[in-house]
Formats: structure tokens, C-alpha cells, sequence
């Protein structure tokens, strides 16, 4: 069976994919981790059996079938909170290296500043990450701004997600795994392997402690903003697979 995991990031999927990619060859899995399908021919594409990658809806669609689509959504606030406090917590030296743009941002500003700013690559991986990557880059504009009303931006979204095969919840892991090991035929494993939790964090010689935040009413008032799509998208979602 060929596999595609629709990826959002810091929704777990990171131990999805840790489980499914021992279970095809080095040969079989698309070295494509980002969106950057493009770059491949239709015919490459088809040579390969594992896709897992941060996408949007119309990069999935550049990859041939037949494929079975796997996607995790997490509670969108928590969702945001934990890219934040992720990406603070990589080290100066780290983000030196690299020139991780979104982690100097994170550790630069505190979590208002961070959710408030509207630069460098800023809102683009809070701001309703949900609809606008099942939205896909038809109907975002050149800065990723929603170039559709909220009706029709959640109408095409829930559409469009509901074409992915099975759709599982962070807050679900053992029945996400639960699903696509019977879809597979293979068995579930011993232990849930959480591959990049905070509780890892202290093994990561990049990562550094982070202090929470409180969340004040005007920090809850940004997370609102910028979740308003995800939200009704996720608890559609919930209602709809209840697990």
C-alpha cells in the first residue's frame, strides 16, 4: 500500500512517522520532507510508496494514486502554544547555526509580541495553519493571507480534509495508531512512540528549558484570532470521528 501523511506540524506526527517509515524500504520513501513536490516529475513521484512531508492540499494532490492519506489535528490553541514553546526552547547556538528564523522569533519575543508580530514569515504558521494548508496555495495570497471569505475558506477546508482516508487526533494517539495499523495489517507497537514531546526535551542537547507563560485575556484574545477557522475546523472534526 502506497501512504501519504499530511503532516501539521507539532500535532504528533512526527511519531506516526518514526512507526511508518521502518516499514517500507530506503528506496520506497519520498525524501521530500517540507512541500516541495514540485520538484519532482509525476513519474518519480509514482516510484515512491511513503510520502510524509509538511504539505498543503495541493501538494497532496500533485502525488500520484492510489494512496492512503493519514492527517493529525490537535486542539488549535495547544496546537500554537506548543510550536511556540517548541521553537523557544531551541538554543542560541542552534539558531545561529541553522538561521532558524522562526525559533530566534520565538525566543526574541514574549508569547504576545510573538502571536502580534506580522513579519518575517509571521503569521504564516499560526494564523488558521489549518485552513489555509487545506485551503492549499490557490486561495492563499503571497503573504498566505486567506483570499476567501470565512464561509467559504471553512466550506472548502472541511471539503477538502474529508477526502483524507483517516483523520486522527492528538489527544487520540492509541486510536489513531489503533486505525492505520488495521488499515496496514501490521501489528500496534509495544509503546507509543512520542518522538519529540517536552518531555524528550532534556535528552536534546539543542533544546533548552522553557518557563511557561501565563495565559492572560489578552493572550487568549490572539490564540482566539488566530484560530478561528481551526477551531470549527478541529471540532467538526471531533464530532465527525469520535474515535
Amino acid at each position: 500500500m502506497r501512504v501519504a501523511l499530511f503532516h501539521f506540524p507539532k500535532t504528533g506526527g512526527t511519531s506516526l512517522h518514526r512507526f511508518l517509515a521502518p516499514l517500507f524500504d530506503a528506496a520506497e520513501i519520498c525524501p521530500e520532507r517540507i512541500r516541495n513536490f514540485d520538484r519532482f516529475t509525476p513519474e518519480q513521484l509514482a516510484g515512491y510508496s511513503y510520502f510524509s512531508a509538511h504539505m498543503d492540499f495541493a501538494r497532496l494532490q500533485l502525488i500520484p494514486g492510489p494512496l492512503y492519506t493519514i492527517t493529525v489535528l490537535r486542539e488549535p490553541k495547544a496546537r500554537v502554544l506548543s510550536l511556540y514553546h517548541f521553537w523557544r526552547a531551541h538554543s542560541w547556538q542552534i539558531i545561529e547555526a541553522r538561521n532558524l528564523k522562526g525559533p530566534r522569533l520565538a525566543k526574541e519575543k514574549g508569547l504576545l509580541a510573538f502571536l502580534r508580530h506580522r513579519a518575517d514569515g509571521l503569521p504564516l504558521d499560526t494564523d488558521n495553519f489549518y485552513a489555509r494548508s487545506l485551503l492549499g496555495r490557490h486561495w492563499s495570497g503571497p503573504r498566505g493571507e486567506l483570499v476567501l471569505s470565512d464561509e467559504e475558506a471553512l466550506r472548502v477546508s472541511m471539503r477538502n480534509l474529508l477526502t483524507i482516508d483517516t483523520i486522527g487526533f492528538t489527544e487520540d494517539m492509541p486510536g489513531l495508531f489503533a486505525q492505520v495499523t488495521r488499515r496496514l495489517g501490521v501489528a500496534m507497537p509495544e509503546q507509543m512512540p512520542w518522538a519529540l514531546s517536552s518531555q524528550g526535551w532534556s535528552d536534546n542537547p539543542d533544546l533548552e528549558p522553557v518557563e511557561r507563560e501565563e495565559i492572560t485575556p489578552e493572550i487568549d484574545a490572539e490564540l482566539d484570532r488566530l484560530t478561528r477557522l481551526d477551531r470549527v475546523i478541529y471540532e467538526n472534526a471531533r464530532r465527525m470521528f469520535p474515535g
